[in-house]
């Protein structure tokens, strides 16, 4: 991950600081300072405490790479995310916490939770008795994908324990990264052994666990919870909304990026309809789809080796002259400078 000074101006807002006062707080006790945690990346110490401090990618995967770049311990992501609370998920959180089952909470967490993990983009399957959590291919990310990885798992499975007040029965822990100095540690954290250097990234747990009811089940919170977190104020303030969801569709399916039809029917809408909302936001479909193209080809360019013509196509181009057209309109630069400049 590049460590250049990010300015705040020259990055889209895409979610706030949700999750990060756990990783700050392992820090901390590691001897590191908040300064040098948020060096080079356009947030100030005060901002940990600022609920309406807009958070980038760029921003985000920066503080990811200090964190993992300045702690003396390899494992200090697992450790930070062991650390949270149904508090450091927000609304989200509590609207889990007090959903009846935790199938319900599940469904309605990976629902609002993308713009604060939107790496990952983790999606619910269900095979047999066994329920997979499976994640976006996350090649862009480079070295920081198993740091930003170990984070959101241990940090979504301290959550889930406390939602359900138990253990999480996980199975099997699936990497598509080489095994870490620490890797005897996943054991201790997830109760599982984990395989490496595979080539998809999942979290294999019980389906059984899908129905069990949460003990802290209230209709009435849940609902208040439910209601904030669909409200449009809450929801710009999140990077959610609609423009949230189709760069979160696009972002883990390129196709999207190329045909309205198959984000409309992925997002569960009419193309009309979609359209319409995304206006009411004031944002246009290409308008959206070309930031998402963009952080997509910036994060390959910065943390992969991969071909420009290999990249084109993961970021839904036919041909790669209008890829670099395009990247050029978006940067002001041609793919193989920004590489070299990165």
């Amino acid at each position: 991950m590049t460590l250049n000074a990010i300015s705040p101006q020259t990055v889209e807002p895409s979610a706030a600081l949700l999750g990060f006062s756990a990783l700050v707080a392992q820090l901390r006790c590691e001897g590191v300072a908040l300064s040098d945690l948020f060096a080079r990346t356009g947030l100030q110490p005060g901002d940990i405490d600022n609920a309406y401090v807009p958070l980038s990618q760029a921003q985000r995967l920066a503080v990811f790479a200090n964190a993992q770049k300045l702690s003396p311990e390899s494992e200090v992501a697992l450790r930070a995310g062991a650390r949270q609370r149904i508090g450091d998920f927000g609304i989200c959180g509590f609207a889990m916490a007090s959903s009846a089952t935790f199938r319900d909470g599940l469904d309605f967490g990976l629902a609002h939770m993308q713009p604060a993990m939107p790496f990952l983009q983790p999606t619910l399957r269900v095979q047999g008795d066994v329920a997979v959590l499976a994640c976006a291919p996350a090649e862009r990310f480079g070295t920081v994908l198993p740091f930003v990885a170990e984070f959101w798992r241990s940090s979504l499975n301290a959550l889930f324990q406390r939602v359900l007040e138990a253990p999480f029965p996980t199975r099997r822990l699936v990497c598509n990264y080489p095994a870490p100095p620490h890797w005897r540690s996943y054991a201790q954290v997830f109760g599982c052994p984990a395989e490496f250097d595979a080539d998809v990234l999942e979290w294999h747990f019980d389906a059984a666990v899908l129905d069990a009811a949460c003990p802290g089940a209230n209709s009435i919170t849940h609902e208040l919870c439910r209601r904030l977190c669909a409200a449009p104020a809450y929801e710009e303030h999140q990077g959610g909304g609609w423009a949230g969801r189709v760069r979160g569709a696009c972002l883990d399916d390129a196709h999207c990026m190329v045909s309205v039809t198959r984000l409309a029917e992925r997002l569960g809408v009419s193309i009309r309809t979609l359209h319409r909302r995304l206006a009411d936001e004031g944002v246009t479909f290409k308008s959206v789809v070309d930031q998402a193209r963009k952080e997509l080809a910036i994060g390959y360019l910065s943390n992969s080796k991969l071909p420009v013509v290999d990249i084109a196509e993961r970021v839904g181009f036919s041909e790669a002259t209008n890829f670099r057209k395009a990247f050029r309109r978006w940067t002001g630069k041609v793919p193989s400078d920004y590489r070299a400049a990165a």
